[in-house]
C-alpha cells in the first residue's frame, strides 16, 4: 500500500513532525507557567509583608500619639475634716413613719459648703444619709405616731463618705419627730360617755379606737448635724489652691 501511495512517506513524517512540536509546545507552556508563578510569589509576599509592617507602624504611632496626647495624672494633697465640723442640712422629701419602717434610709443634702483653709470639703447640695431607727404610726387611744432615725454620712467632695453625729456631745445620737397625740382627748371622752352612758359604757370604750396622728418629716425640714471623726480627704491640687 505505501508503494501505491507515493506521499504516505511525506505525510508519516508530517506526522512526527507535529507530535515533536505539539510536546515542545506544552513543555514551552509549563516552563513560562513555572517562570511566572517564581516571578509572581516573591512580589506578593513581599507586598503582604510591606502591608503588615504599615500597619504594626501605624498602630505603634496611634499608641505613641495617645501616650502623647493622654493629660497627666493631677497631683493631689490631703484636706484633714475635723470632728465636730458642723453642717446645716434639710430634708430632701416628706416622709411619714406610716410608711417607713427601720433600717430605711432618709435623704438631706447640705445647705452651706463647708470650707477648710479656703478649700471647699463639701460641697452645696451634697447628700447626706440617715438610718430610721424607729418607725411608729399613730395608735389607739391617742397615741401619737413616732419617727426616728441616726444619722450616717454625708459625700464630700471627692466622693468620700464622712461620718455624722446628730448631736456634738453624742448624746442618743438620733434625730425624730412626733405625731399629734390626741390622748387627752380620749381620755376626756371615755370619762364623759362613762359616766352619762354607764348602762352601756362600753360604748365609751369606742372613742379609744380614735388614732393620734403620724409623725411627719416635712420636705425642707432643717437640722444642724457634726462630723463624726476627723477625716482626711484627697483634693487636686488645682482646686485646693482655690
Amino acid at each position: 500500500m505505501a508503494l501505491l501511495n507515493p506521499f504516505y512517506g511525506i505525510q508519516l513524517a508530517m506526522g512526527l513532525i507535529a507530535k515533536i512540536l505539539n510536546r515542545r509546545r506544552i513543555a514551552l507552556k509549563t516552563f513560562l507557567l513555572l517562570t511566572l508563578a517564581v516571578l509572581f510569589l516573591p512580589a506578593t509576599s513581599f507586598g503582604q509583608s510591606g502591608a503588615v509592617q504599615a500597619d504594626a507602624a501605624k498602630s505603634l504611632q496611634s499608641t505613641q500619639t495617645a501616650a502623647d496626647t493622654a493629660p497627666p495624672i493631677p497631683a493631689r494633697r490631703e484636706v484633714v475634716i475635723p470632728g465636730g465640723t458642723p453642717l446645716e442640712i434639710e430634708a430632701v422629701y416628706t416622709v411619714s413613719s406610716r410608711d417607713m419602717k427601720p433600717g430605711d434610709l432618709l435623704s438631706f443634702h447640705v445647705l452651706v459648703p463647708v470650707r477648710i483653709d479656703g478649700v471647699t470639703v463639701i460641697d452645696k447640695y451634697s447628700l447626706v444619709t440617715a438610718r430610721v431607727v424607729k418607725a411608729k404610726r399613730g395608735g389607739h387611744w391617742g397615741k401619737a405616731g413616732k419617727l426616728t432615725w441616726i444619722m450616717q454620712d454625708v459625700v464630700a467632695t471627692d466622693l468620700t463618705r464622712v461620718p455624722l453625729l446628730a448631736y456634738q456631745d453624742g448624746g442618743t445620737g438620733e434625730h425624730g419627730v412626733k405625731g399629734t397625740s390626741h390622748g387627752g382627748e380620749v381620755a376626756a371622752r371615755t370619762i364623759v360617755f362613762g359616766a352619762l352612758l354607764f348602762p352601756v359604757s362600753p360604748l365609751a370604750l369606742m372613742s379609744g379606737f380614735k388614732r393620734g396622728d403620724d409623725a411627719i418629716l416635712p420636705q425642707g425640714k432643717r437640722f444642724v448635724v457634726f462630723v463624726q471623726t476627723k477625716t482626711t480627704i484627697k483634693l487636686p491640687v488645682e482646686r485646693s489652691g482655690q
